[in-house]
């Protein structure tokens, strides 16, 4: 069902040209769509959309959680040459009054039963200056009132309606137009809005459907990651431009993945790895899943390296490692399927573009690293992000004066101009002039008796910047620091040894497109009070 053989498309709309309409593009809560009622839809949403004055480089922000709904809006959008700005579901008004503002969104569209509302009381609650370029609402249902006063608002049910005479048809958008606008994590400053082009994604599509194997036959995807997020987004694409089933889950529910995955005889499966160490404990060892052939991972919870692939493979399930950041979108590297586990199960990979390719930098001579060697991964891609919104000092800074993209991560590069991630830049920890990972040190304290999640951070102690250790512990169990200091000295440079290890109820985590994420801010500033002697909780150990 590809259309190899075919001009490649060079838009997100002609994705799907030559697909049979009565062949299933999408399955959601609700059933099957079609290509055929996803053509129709899109159409006549673009139709409309320009009748309500949207136009070529507006943009609208899309608030929708994994529904058909998302995609049949993405592709109006494309027709029109109207980016995309996604917005998580789970936003707060300061969040979403940033983006709409600094993206100047001219419409948005939003479920207003979701979530009992809260979409609409976040949407009520903006600052009206932050949404001040809004002229249009479209709703997901019917939401029995206005949402905001002086803004036109419209059902979407009618504006997808088959009309009584026919709609002129809507073919606006262009190849170079921006259509996607993502923003960053921001977690040390304002997020920027990264601008990806209607030709660069289709392209990368492309790319990425023959490095992950949606190219052959009979496969198909489940979707359990937000859309809203580059990795959601870069896997709802590659799909769509292989013409291969995609069944979407609107939230992510282990023991519904697990049914799915054997309902739909789901061949893909892509997720953080948490995702897939979820699923896997809540169904039997052998092989619960005949159909999957593999399932890829992004490293988002370095603790699960070790603990992770023998577990998969118990399960006969396929790992496979892939890498990628906002700005190139998901799946820029992908791990060889046929390499062995110990690599297949790590971040990284060979780039997925033939004219991809990265190189390995020492962040404080500025040398570019022979491989093997532990540096900044830098990437080259023709379907990297065209720059970031409004701030071209930004974007310059983001690239090399020879066209690389620093990714802020540390990685060493192989032989085959592939790669190996070791972690973000930023989550290193700098201990005694040394760099140490801490999934060096979280690995050996999560063997301990009990321990069932542990992140590592640096603070400064009476004895200078040191390891600080988090463990969350099972319940009945209670932490034995002096056993677990003991472990820890018996198998880790001395430098690396924690001064302290702090058993506390819950990490302290935010919600992002692709699940929670662990606030490494948050833990250095409890270590660093914790470690202050005019702060310390009682019974604090000596530092060792």
């Amino acid at each position: 069902m590809t259309d190899r053989g075919t001009a490649s498309p060079t838009r997100l709309f002609d994705m799907f040209n030559g697909a049979p309409d009565n062949a299933t593009m999408l399955i959601g809560a609700a059933g099957p769509v079609t290509y055929g009622r996803m053509r129709a839809e899109s159409a006549r949403l673009a139709a409309r959309l320009k009748d309500h004055g949207l136009k070529r480089g507006d943009r609208l922000a899309l608030w929708l959680p994994n529904l058909p709904e998302w995609v049949t809006v993405a592709l109006a959008c494309s027709r029109l040459g109207v980016a995309l700005v996604p917005l998580n579901v789970r936003l707060g008004s300061h969040e979403v009054g940033f983006l709409l503002s600094r993206a100047r969104c001219r419409a948005v569209v939003l479920a207003p039963g979701y979530r009992n509302g809260a979409c609409v009381e976040v949407l009520r609650s903006v600052d009206p200056e932050d949404r001040r370029a809004l002229a249009l609402v479209v709703t997901l249902g019917d939401p029995g009132e206005m949402i905001l006063d002086g803004v036109r608002q419209t059902r979407f049910a009618d504006v997808i309606a088959e009309p009584a005479e026919p709609l002129p048809e809507v073919a606006d958008g262009r190849p170079e137009d921006v259509s996607l606008i993502l923003a960053t994590s921001g977690t040390t400053s304002a997020p920027k809005l990264v601008q990806h082009t209607q030709e660069r994604n289709t392209r990368h599509a492309g790319d990425a459907m023959v490095a992950v194997g949606l190219d052959e036959p009979g496969s198909s995807l489940l979707l359990g990651i937000p859309m809203c997020g580059a990795f959601g987004y870069t896997l709802a694409i590659t799909t769509i431009r292989a013409q291969r089933p995609l069944v979407l889950m609107e939230s992510f529910v282990p023991e519904e993945a697990a049914r799915l995955l054997v309902e739909h005889g789901i061949t893909h499966m892509l997720g953080t790895d948490d995702m897939l160490d979820k699923i896997l404990s809540v169904v039997p060892e052998g092989k619960p899943f005949p159909t999957l052939r593999m399932f890829g991972h992004a490293n988002f919870t370095p603790a699960l390296t070790t603990i992770l692939p023998p577990k998969a493979e118990a399960h006969g399930v396929l790992l496979r490692g892939f890498f990628g950041m906002t700005e190139t979108l998901a799946l820029f590297a992908a791990q060889p399927a046929d390499a062995p586990l110990e690599r297949r199960s790590q971040g990284g990979g060979r780039p997925v573009c033939p004219d991809g390719a990265l190189r390995v930098r020492d962040p404080e001579t500025g040398a570019l690293l022979p491989d093997g060697e532990v540096g900044e991964v830098e990437v080259r891609t023709p379907n990297a992000m065209i720059g970031y919104l409004d701030n071209p000092k930004a974007t310059a800074e983001a690239f090399t004066d020879d066209g690389y993209l620093k990714t802020g991560d540390y990685g060493h590069r192989l032989p085959d101009g592939g790669m190996i991630f070791v972690s973000r830049i930023k989550d290193v920890l700098r201990i005694a002039g040394y760099l140490v990972s801490p999934t060096e040190i979280e690995e050996v304290i999560l063997a301990l008796p009990g321990v069932t999640v542990c992140q590592t951070v640096a603070a400064s102690c009476p004895a200078g910047v040191r390891p600080i250790a988090f463990v969350v512990m099972a319940p009945g169990h209670t932490l034995d620091e002096a056993a677990a200091l003991a472990a820890c000295r018996a198998q880790l440079a001395v430098y690396k040894v924690p001064a302290r290890i702090f058993a506390i109820d819950g990490m302290p985590v935010t919600d992002g497109p692709n699940g929670a994420k662990v606030k490494k801010n948050v833990l250095r500033d409890m270590a660093t009070a914790w470690m202050n002697p005019a702060g310390e909780p009682a019974g604090e150990a000596a530092i060792p």
